[in-house]
């Protein structure tokens, strides 16, 4: 008899390929000491950011497993995964911020469509391990998610816990030309979690403690004032997914979106030139630092998108199927 994980990557992933060279990175958290013990978030580095994360697994022969050697700190407002976070309760109550669960790219539940499969999170919920033989966390491929943010990063999860963390997970996600890639056996430790932060030194937001680039660094142009990403004429940007298969995509951009005061302008005309969607986005439509996500009702059929930024232009072709 298949096991659950397969049975649901039948259906839901398709057929596994290549593994891919993805790396865990481990964030140290500063929690302001606001909570028991030290907080960490664990990411996956993909090759690039058209590569995508859709799934964290066991499957019989490769276990999943998050272990401490002290307690996971699990706040009573809170759940085992992004799904459980609600970010109304943490402005009452900041200690929510530090709670302990899994995901797939969120950290709350807005915009958060994560599911599980074959997990017990009773043992976790209660301070201890997560230890599965057989089952998932998983988004759809085509969630918006699933996609790598400007620094190629998906993130899997924090812990908050009073002792060392370490982990064994196996993902699965897609290439950039939809092709299916598996990689097993991955492991972290908190011992080497990494402080995120811009790391040049000609940067105005330097940060000297800084281990790890973020990819957030802020350089002033000629005129004194911070650069944003559509002053730079070389920018590139892509639509995820596409083809588009679910009623919203994202438009995604290789480098971090600091838009000001400025918003973009989003159109999508069909193939008689009329506007078939036409939208203002703000800085507060943005996810993960370079991703902004348009829900539509489009037909199937042949789009042009457009995105518009201050002296910025630039389309794409759009594809939607149903």
């Amino acid at each position: 008899m298949k096991n659950l994980f397969a049975l649901s990557a039948a259906v839901l992933f398709g057929f596994s390929a290549a593994a891919s060279n993805v790396q865990l990175v481990v964030q140290a958290v500063d929690n302001g000491d606001a909570v028991p013990g030290n907080t960490y978030r664990v990411y996956a580095e993909l090759p690039s950011n058209q590569h995508s994360l859709h799934a964290i697994f066991a499957d019989g022969e490769h276990m999943l497993n998050v272990t401490s050697t002290g307690t996971f700190y699990q706040n009573q407002l809170g759940g085992a995964t992004s799904y459980d976070i609600n970010n109304a309760i943490i402005g009452m109550d900041e200690t929510l911020a530090y709670d302990s669960w899994v995901t797939v790219g969120a950290d709350n539940n807005n915009n958060n469509s994560l599911w599980n499969i074959g997990i017990d999170f009773a043992e976790f919920n209660s301070g201890g391990a997560i230890e599965v033989v057989d089952g998932a966390w998983f988004v759809v491929p085509t969630d918006v998610r699933a996609a790598a943010d400007a620094r190629n990063l998906v993130l899997l999860m924090q812990i908050t816990t009073d002792g060392t963390a370490t982990g064994t997970l196996n993902m699965q996600g897609w290439t950039p030309n939809g092709e299916t890639w598996r990689d097993y056996d991955m492991t972290f430790t908190t011992e080497n979690a990494e402080v995120f932060g811009c790391t040049d030194t000609q940067a105005s937001n330097f940060n000297v403690e800084a281990t790890y680039d973020n990819g957030a660094c802020e350089f002033a142009n000629d005129n004194g004032a911070i650069a944003d990403l559509f002053d730079l004429e070389d920018s590139n940007w892509n639509v995820f997914p596409n083809p588009v298969f679910e009623g919203h995509f994202s438009i995604q951009f290789d480098k971090e979106v600091n838009l000001g005061s400025e918003n973009i302008i989003v159109e999508v005309l069909d193939m008689s030139g009329k506007a078939a969607i036409s939208q203002e986005m703000t800085s507060g439509d943005v996810i993960g630092g370079n991703r902004i996500m348009v829900k539509h009702s489009l037909a199937a059929g042949a789009y042009t998108l457009s995105v518009t930024h201050k002296d910025f232009s630039a389309a794409q072709n759009l594809i939607v199927k149903k």
